[in-house]
């Protein structure tokens, strides 16, 4: 394999999911001890103004949407089975690209890896005559065309399910490896020191842990915390990451409870996600990797419209996960799962399908042993 490679990993800052798989893949090739590593927001370095704009739209589209405003799930719907050929298409996948082949030229990687899905990287690498293996990292267990814009080297999926469908819209079979999405290293560690899971207790140990999001807090959260304190003997835990407002504010509702204790940012999430008889969560694909990584179960509320609700739906299907539309509907869904060793063991039986291995070593290995023997760039570059 060579040694001192430079490996570029493309990622957009549209949701921490994205960035997040970046940095931990960033994380384990750098360990390697055999490449260095850069991690580039495209489109925040090509397209400034814009990046800006349409983030905060996006990231603030969940809000937007529950006063009926649904412009992100209407995109993402529209948009989900567009075809390449297609004006809007060819618009986005000229986004960022001259910024790419400049740094390109100036880095001379010896590969790039994309955790978010970039148009027609490979169209513009052939056109400019820059040889460089391409690795994509589906972040999602739901598939989205623009997946498919760029025809990299190898794909990266989370189900073999995800694999189906890929081949189904055109993609060779021998070009997707079913690695799981990508999770920090102390959530693999946790299930590698494990022996296969016992179901938990349902005495002394009933706890729900809600996670809040990074940015748009769950729908109905103080509803949802008075409604799931009603349930006996059992532990609330809430992360509210940095919206310290709202950590305020439920104090302040819920000074009373003994049996709610609230966080800020968790650094070692993973410790109370495996303490934690079940999440009540979003459905962002990386939060539920985790929670099926460490055999957690699951409880989605109302899922964002897009990628999110997709997931949540793709899940529930398996018997992964249950989704609840109401904060009644979510209490009830809690209660079943404490008191249910009959649907726990159902559950957990479909995490040891999903969590079939570590993705991150699954992912740097190929990415080495396909990046070591190509050439970085064509002749006259």
């Amino acid at each position: 394999m060579k040694q001192n490679m430079h490996i570029v990993i493309l990622t957009a800052g549209y949701g921490n999911g994205h960035i997040q798989v970046a940095r931990t893949l960033k994380q384990s090739l750098t360990l390697s001890g055999a490449c260095t590593v850069r991690v580039i927001d495209l489109y925040r370095e090509a397209h400034p103004g814009m990046n800006s704009v349409s983030r905060q739209l996006y990231l603030y589209s969940p809000w937007f949407s529950a006063y009926g405003l649904d412009y992100y799930g209407w995109s993402y719907y529209a948009t989900r089975d567009l075809q390449q050929t297609s004006a809007l298409a060819k618009w986005g996948n000229q986004l960022g690209m001259k910024k790419l082949v400049n740094l390109l030229q100036k880095q001379r990687p010896d590969a790039i890896i994309s955790t978010f899905p970039f148009g027609g990287i490979t169209d513009q690498l052939r056109k400019h005559g820059i040889r460089v293996p391409v690795f994509t990292v589906v972040t999602d267990f739901s598939l989205h065309n623009r997946w498919l814009f760029t025809r990299p080297d190898r794909y990266f999926v989370a189900t073999a399910d995800l694999k189906r469908e890929m081949i189904e819209r055109g993609v060779p079979a021998e070009s997707i490896v079913v690695s799981g999405i990508p999770v920090r290293e102390p959530f693999y560690e946790l299930t590698r020191s494990m022996s296969p899971q016992p179901l938990r207790s349902a005495g002394g140990s009933r706890s729900v842990l809600v996670m809040m999001g990074a940015h748009i807090p769950l729908p109905d959260i103080q509803l949802i915390t008075a409604k799931l304190l009603a349930l006996p003997d059992v532990q609330v835990d809430i992360v509210c990451g940095g919206n310290d407002k709202l950590r305020r504010r439920l104090e302040r509702r819920f000074a009373d409870h003994e049996r709610l204790r609230l966080f800020g940012y968790v650094e070692a999430i993973h410790d109370r996600m495996r303490q934690a008889s079940c999440i009540v969560t979003k459905a962002g694909g990386i939060t539920l990797s985790e929670a099926i990584q460490i055999r957690t179960p699951i409880v989605v509320y109302k899922p964002f419209s897009g990628q999110e609700r997709e997931n949540a739906k793709y899940l529930e299907r398996k018997g992964a996960a249950v989704v609840a539309s109401s904060p009644r509907a979510l209490t009830e869904q809690v209660h079943e799962l404490l008191d249910s060793e009959v649907r726990r063991a159902r559950m957990l039986q479909q995490y040891d399908e999903l969590a079939a291995g570590c993705a991150t070593e699954t992912i740097v290995r190929d990415v080495l042993r396909l990046a070591g023997r190509l050439p970085a760039l064509a002749d006259g570059h």
